[in-house]
């Protein structure tokens, strides 16, 4: 509290002339009551002060405050070393130091080893093997001799070095995972002397911690009137058997709760936890075991009740599950109660990566693909269209795919396999290329499912082509194979040698076109003339060939008939018959 005040005087002068002469009782007395005015306005013990003037002449005085330290402060709970701080005193009077005294109760003493005599330079300090109890701190300024005491400190409840006096008033219980700890957690501060400390810091955490969980909540909160700490909405997500809390607070040793539980919420989710399973394509379900649980929202294995899990494939093949490797074929499996999973084995005959899936009404599903590879190569499959074309010397017909396929038609790829080529036709080519080298085997190469090969024939009809391998047995195919264009004109039926004027020839004529290689053609005209001009014809001259075959119905001869011969032409091939007369000459 300011209560101090300086003073300066002047040497004695001759008093000017109208004044009136103070006496030095007078003077001191004006010092005087100026000083206790000054107390009386700061609220402080006042504090004399008087200057001393030899003579006759005018003084001056000067007046200022010593303020008080303030902001003194001290940790509420302690064990006997007390660390003591303030904010040093304002004003334009410096203080020589400070000294700090501690008041129990109704008794006072020196702290922190100063004393009126033995002041405290800085401000702070530490007040060492302090008496259990609860004491408070008050800081005095000094300047020469002239002192301001600050307001006390706040309580401070020192308790026996190492004693425990935080307790759990109400511990944990168990609970279900991420659901609030019901009732609240309450802890209490307590001196040594069984006085309640109100706000002190409490803080929890987790102690043993089985499920490595995390605790989750207002995990730091100060005590009430009471010294108790209260912690409303404490949760742990992790599902575990013993969990504990320990309870810390500054200056006190922490503490273990009882051990309590924290169990499964209800299933949100089903999970595969086995990798992925790959294996050749089969009829039966030999992949696996694959093992699907069911967890809470936290991700902790749930075992209540049991569960029935659906079963299914994405596949555009034959997917097949079962609860055993190679048994009976089931659509679903069941999560016993007391347990969290169950396994099943799969099974496809489609090589691929379908998506298998677990599920069940109101959890989220869970899916995995599986890798599904071709089995051992079984057979052979010609895989293109039959082919069809013109008759050919060459093989330009194609390209005709063979593939080789396991048991289920997968396409296979290991190792080199050769193929032998053969027709029911006599006049067939093979050819790897088109129109290529004549061959009577490829190869379908390691690393391929396929090969193709080239055919041809000379012989229009509809040839069965065959390719055998010994170990993967014959697979055929029926090609088409039709005339080329007409290249040859023969008369298939001419005149007699003696014919009938002005009637048809009898039998009738008929001409046969045929391409290079005598296949009669299917399509072309054939137009009948007269080797000489006077042998003349009478009907239909030119015919549309049928099959190969053009029929002159009602063709007859006309004029002079004598050594006459008939001339087929079609495109640029022509035939001449035998001669004929009329049977007049």
């Amino acid at each position: 509290m300011p209560a101090t005040s300086t003073s300066s005087a002047k040497a004695p002068r001759t008093p000017q002339a109208g004044l009136v002469p103070l006496r030095r009782s007078a003077i001191r007395f004006m010092a005087i009551g100026v000083s206790l005015v000054m107390a009386a306005l700061v609220g402080a013990p006042g504090a004399a002060a008087f200057w001393k003037s030899v003579g006759l002449g005018a003084g001056s005085a000067a007046t200022a405050s010593l303020a008080a330290p303030t902001g003194v402060t001290a940790p509420s709970v302690n064990a006997g070393a007390v660390p003591v701080s303030w904010t040093a005193s304002a004003g334009p009077i410096v203080p020589t130091g400070y000294y700090v005294t501690r008041i129990t109760g109704s008794t006072t003493a020196s702290a922190c080893g100063s004393s009126p005599a033995s002041l405290l330079d800085g401000a702070s300090c530490t007040d060492n093997a302090v008496p259990v109890g609860t004491h408070t701190y008050v800081v005095t300024a000094v300047y020469k001799s002239w002192t301001a005491v600050s307001q006390a400190s706040g309580n401070v409840t020192v308790v026996l070095p190492g004693s425990n006096r935080l307790a759990f008033s109400r511990g944990p219980s168990n609970a279900v995972a991420a659901v609030t700890i019901s009732p609240a957690v309450t802890v209490t501060v307590q001196t040594s002397l069984g006085v309640a400390v109100a706000n002190a810091s409490v803080a929890l955490s987790l102690g043993n911690n089985p499920g490595s969980g995390k605790l989750s909540g207002t995990v730091a909160v100060q005590t009430d009137g009471s010294g108790v700490a209260t912690f409303p909405d404490l949760s742990i997500e992790k599902a575990g058997t013993g969990y504990t809390l320990t309870a810390s607070s500054p200056g006190l040793t922490p503490i273990s709760s009882g051990s309590f539980n924290i169990t499964p919420a209800a299933a949100t989710t089903l999970q595969i936890t086995t990798a992925p399973v790959s294996g050749a394509a089969s009829a039966t379900a030999n992949l696996g075991p694959i093992t699907v649980q069911r967890v809470d929202a936290n991700g902790n294995l749930v075992t209540a009740g049991s569960l029935a899990v659906g079963l299914s494939s994405s596949t555009a093949g034959a997917g097949v599950f079962s609860a055993t490797n190679g048994g009976p074929a089931v659509t679903t499996v069941t999560i016993p109660n007391g347990s969290s999973a169950a396994s099943f084995h799969y099974g496809d005959t489609k090589a691929g990566t379908p998506t298998v899936a677990a599920s069940s009404t109101g959890l989220t599903a869970a899916s995995q693909a599986a890798t599904i590879t071709a089995g051992a190569a079984t057979k052979l499959v010609v895989t293109s269209a039959p082919v069809a074309g013109a008759a050919s010397a060459s093989a330009t017909l194609g390209p005709v795919t063979v593939q080789r396929q396991d048991a289920f038609g997968n396409p296979t790829t290991a190792g080199a396999t050769t193929l032998l080529l053969a027709s029911s036709s006599a006049t067939t080519t093979f050819a790897a290329t088109s129109a290529g080298a004549a061959v009577s085997q490829v190869t379908i190469a390691a690393g391929s499912a396929v090969t193709s090969f080239y055919y041809g024939d000379t012989k229009a009809g509809s040839p069965t082509i065959t390719v055998n391998n010994a170990t993967l047995g014959a697979v055929t195919q029926t090609e088409t194979v039709v005339a080329g264009a007409a290249s040859q004109v023969t008369f298939d039926t001419g005149p007699t040698p003696t014919v009938s004027m002005n009637q048809p020839f009898n039998p009738v004529i008929r001409v046969l076109i045929a391409d290079m290689f005598g296949n009669p053609t299917s399509t072309g005209t054939v137009t009948i003339s007269t080797s000489i001009s006077t042998c003349k014809l009478g009907g239909t001259t030119t015919q549309q060939a049928v099959l190969g075959v053009a029929t002159f119905t009602g063709l007859q001869p006309q004029g002079n008939a004598s050594n006459c011969r008939l001339v087929a032409t079609s495109g640029t091939s022509t035939a001449t018959s035998n001669p004929f007369s009329d049977n007049h000459n």
